[in-house]
């Protein structure tokens, strides 16, 4: 005896007819969902500042400096077919308007302050397709120092912090600056000034400091920049240097 399938010709109740008529709502609903969020734009941007050399962070917008901002369609077809708006501060931009428009740039104000920045992709009706915005703040110009070493180079794994033990005799430190503007070189618009227990005891960009014989103890030594173009671009750091006569 075999068992063998059997055909149910019977009409749908109607508890089915109302599940299957919900879950064709629900379906339709995620169609939509889903087409919406398909179509979106987003805003990425990065300033046009100097970061030292496998620097991985990101690379914040400083006063006084150069900000580039990019919009990145989703789902909207070819980037240099669409035509952009773009709002800062609530005012329209429009003598940077228009097909394949993507991407806005300026320059900061010695009159820092934030931003916010609005695009829209507009249809040829005027029909807004895709929009959004986002809020950018300028930050103060940072520095960083690291160790030079002779043999390794520049110990960029590892950032000189508030206290610094010296192993050996001497030691040379190099100062960074980080997010200040320059076209090209930095060491070409930047004054560095080191101190040593509050005296200026150098002028480049890097010192080195070597161990008194017969001596042991303590120095606070200052660092700091200042851009010669931008006068708010400037930062200072300072750090204790303990030492033991060997």
């Amino acid at each position: 005896m075999s068992i063998r399938p059997t055909t149910d010709n019977r009409q749908p109740t109607t508890g089915k007819l109302i599940r299957i008529f919900i879950l064709l709502l629900v379906v339709s609903y995620l169609s939509l969902v889903s087409s919406a969020h398909a179509q979106s734009v987003d805003i990425l941007w990065q300033g046009e500042v100097y970061t030292p050399p496998f620097y991985q962070g990101k690379t914040f917008w400083s006063k006084q400096s150069r900000v580039t901002l990019v919009a990145i369609p989703q789902g909207l077809g070819n980037t240099a077919n669409l035509n952009y708006k773009w709002t800062k501060n609530g005012t329209v931009l429009g003598n940077i308007n228009g097909i394949g428009r993507n991407y806005l740039s300026f320059v900061d104000s010695i009159l820092s302050r934030p931003q916010t920045i609005e695009v829209a992709i507009v249809s040829g009706s005027g029909n807004v397709l895709a929009k959004t915005s986002t809020l950018i703040v300028p930050i103060t110009p940072a520095l960083a120092v690291y160790e030079s070493n002779p043999l390794y180079g520049f110990m960029f794994h590892k950032e000189v912090g508030e206290i610094y033990d010296i192993q050996g005799q001497e030691v040379t430190f190099s100062m960074f600056p980080l997010f200040v503007s320059a076209l090209g070189r930095v060491d070409n618009v930047l004054n560095y000034r080191w101190e040593t227990n509050g005296k200026t005891t150098g002028s480049a960009n890097s010192a080195t400091y070597r161990i008194p014989e017969n001596v042991s103890g303590s120095s606070k030594i200052g660092v700091n920049f200042s851009n010669t173009k931008e006068i708010t671009q400037r930062a200072n750091k300072s750090f204790l240097v303990q030492f033991e006569n060997q």
